[in-house]
């Protein structure tokens, strides 16, 4: 699937511009309804990076290397009121840097700011930060297909997701030494790691004919929240299937 975004470009004659999407980003993200930006511009830097500036009212997301794997961290910026944003200009002092390298903006709903990392193991890290402060409150993986439910209430921000977990090991080939060291390395939740080893889980392999020793993905239903702090919970079932 391909984005498209409106681009308004700093300095020149507003135009509409379609640019390809990196195709292994989860497509999922759709339940967010990500507020409208004002504008987003297109610019290059004096050191001839490309920018990216996505502007809501008086708030800029400025993204740099945008044309590149790894994007830098961008930088959240407020602007004075009435002023138009400058994206080729370099921040400025009172501009916050947020940790969001390697990954790209995806929207802001309701003061919460979601950015998302390309990854072609299977899995799909993003992170949710305060659009006040630029703080990280939140860092997990997903699948491509994105995430179930995004919704802002009176009391914070609720995400439902699958998140997916790669192993260094095959649950077919090791199984219960495979599934121990998942939930070690991982950290998985203690109702995750409760259950058994989920070998029937893994037909995916036994259907596509992969080799029982080929690195397992496992994934699960997650529900977090954040209300003032982080709450995270989880159920079964455990789904697996090989590293791609």
């Amino acid at each position: 699937m391909r984005r498209t975004r409106t681009l308004l470009l700093s300095g020149c004659v507003a135009s509409t511009m379609a640019l390809a999407a990196d195709p292994t980003l989860a497509e999922g993200w759709d339940v967010a309804r990500f507020d409208p930006p004002r504008t987003v511009g297109i610019a290059t830097d004096a050191a001839g990076k490309q920018i990216a500036c996505t502007v809501y009212g008086d708030l800029v997301v400025r993204e740099s290397d945008t044309d590149m794997p790894d994007p830098e961290d961008a930088a959240l910026i407020r602007l004075p009121a009435g002023e138009a944003s400058d994206c080729a200009a370099a921040p400025g002092p009172a501009a916050r840097k947020l940790a969001t390298g390697g990954q790209r903006f995806l929207g802001l709903r309701a003061g919460f700011l979601v950015f998302e990392q390309a990854s072609t193991n299977g899995m799909i890290p993003f992170a949710v930060l305060d659009a006040a402060s630029g703080r990280t409150l939140s860092e997990d993986t997903t699948t491509y297909e994105g995430i179930d439910s995004f919704s802002v209430e009176d009391d914070g921000l609720r995400i439902a997701f699958r998140r997916r977990v790669q192993a260094d090991c095959s649950i077919p080939k090791q199984d219960a030494a495979c599934w121990k060291r998942i939930v070690r390395e991982a950290n998985i939740l203690e109702l995750i790691a409760a259950l058994p080893t989920p070998v029937k889980a893994c037909a995916a392999y036994r259907i596509g004919k992969t080799p029982r020793d080929a690195d397992s993905i496992v994934y699960f239903p997650v529900r977090l929240a954040w209300t003032g702090s982080r709450a995270v919970a989880a159920s079964g079932p455990v789904q697996c299937r090989p590293t791609p």
